[in-house]
This record gives structure tokens, C-alpha cells and sequence, in this order.
């Protein structure tokens, strides 16, 4: 199937298209666990964070573009354990973060969230990393089929309790 989208590092200008889908992948969230606020409450001041982020750690934010539109994108940087944290084996304590990403729904199920992995993991390989991470809400069935059908595995699991 031939792509009718591009994907490219994200530039200054995409950033309030960038700021409404963070708004909308927190909205996602929202719906799997009661802790997440909406998407208007902090989609802007968190896209700010993630790109101070991405400038400190290695990082970049790339979309996935179908003629003008922006239908999707990824956040990835570096992340680093400490000296603390040696039960895990130095070369894999340097590793690759993905941390949000999210497509259209309207445009799900063409490849854009592959690509934009695919980005991301390149950019990795690009940097000399050999592991490559990504979070989720355990509850978001959808994302972890879409990450196991990438060749991701479960890595950690943490359980919570309210008190």
C-alpha cells in the first residue's frame, strides 16, 4: 500500500497543531485512569516540558504529515539510570524513550504509527543505543498490541494501591 504521508522532524511552527493532538492523546488517557487530567487542563504546558525535554536529553519530536495536515506524532530522548541503579547491566543503562505517541483516529491503520516508531528507533540506532523503551497505561489494550506487533515486550510492571 503506498503511503500518502511523510514523516519529518517537527519544526516551530507545527507547535500548536503539535499542542491540540497532546490534548488529545491526554483526553485518551483520561478514559483509562481517573489520575489523568484533561487535555485542556495541561496539553500546552505539557508539550512545553516534553520540549525542554527533548533539547536537554537527546531527544526529538517528529510528525507524520499527509499533504498539510499533521495526523500524528512521537516524542522520544535519552534516557540515563544513575550509578544507583547497577542490577541492570551498563550498556542497557542508556537507553531510548518513547514517550507519547499518538495518530489520528481517522487515519489509524495506514502505517503512520509504525513510521513514526520507525523514527524514532532510527534516531536511536543513529545515537548508538541498543534498547529502546516505551510507557503505557495498563489498561490501553489498544497500544499494547499495537507495541507488541513492533517487537515490544513487557519490561517492568508497577502496581498501584490507594490509601
Amino acid at each position: 500500500m503506498p503511503s500518502d504521508f511523510k514523516i519529518r522532524t517537527a519544526e516551530p511552527q507545527d507547535r500548536p497543531v503539535l499542542v491540540k493532538l497532546m490534548e488529545m492523546l491526554q483526553d485518551v488517557e483520561s478514559e483509562f485512569h481517573p489520575n489523568r487530567p484533561s487535555g485542556s487542563q495541561i496539553g500546552n504546558e505539557h508539550f512545553a516540558y516534553l520540549e525542554e525535554i527533548v533539547k536537554k536529553q537527546d531527544g526529538q519530536i517528529y510528525v507524520a504529515q499527509s499533504e498539510e495536515r499533521i495526523i500524528g506524532f512521537v516524542v522520544c530522548f535519552v534516557e540515563e539510570l544513575d550509578e544507583g541503579d547497577l542490577h541492570v547491566v551498563e550498556k542497557e543503562r542508556k537507553y531510548g524513550y518513547i514517550s507519547d505517541l499518538y495518530v489520528l483516529p481517522t487515519t489509524r491503520a495506514r502505517g503512520v504509527g509504525t513510521a513514526l516508531m520507525t523514527a524514532a528507533e532510527n534516531w536511536f540506532i543513529d545515537l548508538k543505543l541498543e534498547v529502546v523503551r516505551v510507557g503505557l497505561l495498563c489498561s490501553n489494550e489498544r497500544a499494547a498490541m499495537f507495541y507488541r506487533k513492533a517487537g515490544y515486550q513487557p519490561y517492568e510492571i508497577v502496581y498501584e494501591k490507594h490509601l
